[in-house]
């Protein structure tokens, strides 16, 4: 009887795997929804919109992005673990997917059983940015100018446990002083606000900064790397500058547990054929992020690393968790 059954075992996963691999020929024949936890506009936005257009090329079918801004990306996490495991949804994931594990335990969605990693795909600076007008030339003034109104300047967060969020209470930290945190659900109207003053200072994506550095409405005063960019070689680096708050983060697509290994092969490759070309290199070259697609095995390595790493990095700065 154990022979029949492990023999029906057998038959039973060739089969699916034969299903698999057929599904994947024809996959897709409809669009594919490709979720991204960031409003519309913003430098992840640009991002991933970038690479649905060039996906869409490559599988010759529609990438529809949809924004699903809100909760450092819960919304948009729990829509894409819930979605039918077809290959037809599809999240736009950023290490946000790893912080928000650490400091919301009740997610709505486990970010290890219910995504399948397909590939990671760029590695993003953050940069620490201030009004044009502001008296602050330096982290040396920033931080100056932090001590000498302790708890009176803002800062722009995209929400508790967001990657601004943490790099800033990182940033405080190691510089000794405090400041007040100012959640925004759209990148726009954060940097409207930090234009014009009413918060003070950003650690904010590289690609996000380019447009308003050099159009000299934001001024960029430090790169958080533990080397200087190439789109901002005068820049110094925290380090440099004598403050230890080093915080880059991914961006890498993930697909809803129980999707085909054939449909993820498939959309590795795919992945990987659209960092390949010349133009894609280009393009996020000019936003400061730097092209890393890799194996599913080693996004999924990545994301249990980060989780390591934040939970280390809330616990050091005593953020609590919900």
């Amino acid at each position: 009887m154990g022979r029949l059954a492990a023999r029906a075992c057998t038959v039973f996963l060739a089969f699916a795997m034969a299903m698999g691999a057929a599904a994947a020929q024809d996959y897709p024949n409809r669009p594919v929804r490709l979720i991204v936890p960031y409003g519309a506009g913003g430098a992840s936005d640009v991002m991933a919109r970038y690479l649905g257009q060039k996906l869409g090329e490559v599988l010759g079918q529609t990438i529809v992005v949809e924004n699903q801004a809100g909760a450092a990306g819960t919304a948009a996490y729990i829509a894409v673990a819930k979605a039918q495991p077809d290959g037809y949804t599809l999240g736009y994931a950023t290490s946000s997917l790893a912080i928000n594990a650490v400091l919301k335990p009740k997610l709505g969605y486990d970010p290890i059983r219910e995504f399948v990693p397909v590939s990671n795909f760029v590695e993003v600076q953050n940069v620490l940015v201030v009004p044009a007008t502001s008296p602050a030339k330096t982290v040396a003034d920033l931080v100056a100018m932090a001590k000498q109104n302790p708890g009176a300047l803002n800062y722009v967060s995209l929400g508790p446990g967001s990657t601004p969020h943490l790099s800033a209470e990182l940033f405080l930290t190691a510089a000794g002083v405090k400041a007040q945190q100012v959640p925004y659900k759209q990148t726009t109207q954060a940097y409207t606000d930090l234009m014009e003053n009413r918060v003070q200072f950003w650690i904010a994506s590289m690609p996000s900064t380019l447009p308003h550095v050099q159009s000299g409405k934001v001024r960029a005063l430090a790169v958080a790397s533990n080397k200087r960019a190439a789109v901002y070689p005068d820049v110094p680096t925290f380090i440099e500058s004598g403050v230890q708050a080093e915080s880059t983060f991914w961006q890498g697509v993930f697909a809803p547990t129980g999707t085909p290994p054939a449909l993820v092969a498939k959309l590795n490759a795919a992945v990987h054929r659209v960092a390949a070309m010349p133009e894609t290199k280009e393009f996020y070259g000019k936003l400061g992020a730097e092209l890393s697609p890799g194996t599913p095995g080693e996004l999924a390595a990545t994301l249990n690393k980060e989780i390591v790493k934040w939970a280390k990095i809330a616990k050091d700065i005593g953020l609590a968790t919900d």
